[in-house]
């Protein structure tokens, strides 16, 4: 099978990289940082992967990709994205622009068989209780905005441009694994408690908000049963199943790799309140996925990982 994988610099990129089959050919985009990429790509223990540098949001760019690699795509996974909540509220405008001005372009000198794009939990924002794809959503939160309206183009170049023979759009809960970013709250704990062997730990808000995420190499495997699978033209939940609140979430993976009590301190104010968690039935019932790895097992798994600097 031929991939084209966009955003495939990122966290969760480089695990589908790592994971995918053996007989995918993947063309893996990605936007800059010197030959940092390029290196992580030549070190991996499996063949036909491409890495193309290549900005999305730059026609141009986007017109040599498809001089050189083709305008027809079997199948596409689209995980690029501006992933940045506190500065899309500040700059709606621009978070507007790079979310759906790099999608635009790709639909617009591409085609495509099958399309994964990933899309995000957040546009639920403003439910309560377990959110499915058919419950209204009506999102103020600029970012949640931004993929819903990508979700939107999605279905427009499928129905109206037919440029876009199948596609599945994902609302993606997150996960934690391998190379997620050092912001991310699973990084910056293993980060606490491991490396600078605090015994507090720090939220902002009221610790409160809901959070539903996966370790990675579940993720993976969704992505693959979608890919692989006779399901389309339609929108599907990926998400944990087991969402817990954000400091509950601290004293679970505390108790998996702390030896001791952890105290948790409360400042300031957080910049979301999700009061709501995605419905796992459709993926369930319709590719049989359920995550498998478990939060304590993720855990530690991610923990040797930071502190060994290899994979698994």
């Amino acid at each position: 099978m031929k991939v084209l994988l966009t955003g495939a610099a990122g966290f969760l990129g480089r695990n589908l990289l790592l994971l995918a089959p053996a007989d995918w050919e993947i063309v893996a985009l990605y936007r800059g940082g010197g030959e940092e990429f390029p290196n992580f790509v030549d070190g991996l223990d499996r063949e036909r992967v491409t890495a193309v540098r290549c900005d999305l949001s730059n026609v141009e760019d986007v017109r040599q990709l498809s001089e050189k690699h083709g305008c027809e795509w079997e199948s596409c996974i689209y995980l690029a994205a501006k992933v940045d909540i506190p500065w899309s509220v500040r700059e709606p405008d621009q978070d507007l622009m790079a979310n759906t001005i790099p999608l635009l372009n790709l639909l617009r000198q591409t085609r495509i068989g099958k399309l994964v794009y990933f899309s995000s939990g957040a546009v639920y924002d403003g439910c309560q209780g377990e959110a499915a794809p058919s419950t209204p959503v009506r999102p103020t939160l600029p970012y949640a905005i931004s993929k819903l309206a990508c979700e939107r183009y999605v279905e427009a170049f499928a129905s109206r441009k037919r440029t876009v023979a199948r596609f599945l759009n994902v609302r993606f809960f997150g996960a934690y694994g391998p190379f997620e970013a050092p912001h991310k709250i699973y990084t910056r704990l293993i980060q606490s408690f491991c490396v600078d062997k605090q015994d507090s730990y720090t939220i902002y808000g009221d610790g409160q908000n809901l959070i539903d995420a996966m370790y990675v190499d579940d993720a993976v495997e969704a992505i693959r049963l979608m890919l692989t699978g006779e399901h389309w033209n339609d929108t599907v939940n990926l998400a944990g199943g087991h969402p817990v609140t954000v400091e509950n979430l601290v004293r679970q993976v505390a108790s998996a790799i702390h030896p001791g009590i952890v105290r948790i301190e409360k400042r300031g104010v957080a910049h979301e309140s999700n009061q709501f968690w995605g419905s796992t039935k459709e993926m369930q019932e319709t590719f049989g996925f359920a995550p498998q790895v478990a939060l304590a097992a993720g855990i530690k798994r991610f923990r040797d990982f930071q502190l060994m600097g290899r994979y698994r």
